[in-house]
């Protein structure tokens, strides 16, 4: 590789960075629209921790609704989606944000609202069944303050 190539790269590389910083930057401040050092921007960050430690923990299904109310919906960089405990999907059909992988539970029989993503758990038998693949976008969300 000469130098022009490299040069070529990490130009190419920076300006990714970037742009990846900047869509960070706007999620936050969408998450929290509160000034910095304003006693609401506190409050709103340790809401919007909050809501993310909850969803952590619970990795519920989220309707459409619910889910713009509490969270900052950004696209998750990368080719296709890799299934992981704290990853959430969106179908792109209903609206719903779905887990992308679960642990095991004793009970849980559940379905995003058109019925793609489907999740079913009872005892030590688990089965997740995707219909449409393609309608699924790996997202990442940020607690609202």
């Amino acid at each position: 590789m000469d130098k022009q190539r490299r040069r070529e790269l990490k130009a190419l590389g920076k300006a990714e960075v970037a742009r990846q910083s900047a869509a960070v930057w706007a999620a936050l401040r969408e998450a929290n629209p509160a000034q910095p050092g304003d006693p609401e921007w506190s409050e709103n960050y340790r809401r919007g921790v909050e809501r993310e430690r909850w969803l952590r923990k619970e990795l519920p299904l989220l309707a459409p609704d619910t889910l713009h109310k509490l969270f900052v919906v950004r696209e998750a960089g990368g080719a296709g989606w890799v299934p992981h405990i704290g990853g959430y999907l969106l179908c792109t059909s209903c609206g719903y944000a779905t887990p992308s992988a679960l642990p095991r539970r004793m009970l849980y029989w559940r379905a995003c609202g058109c019925g793609n993503v489907r999740w079913r758990m009872l005892f030590w038998w688990r089965r997740s069944s995707v219909r449409y693949p393609e309608k699924l976008v790996p997202v990442k969300l940020t607690g609202r303050g």
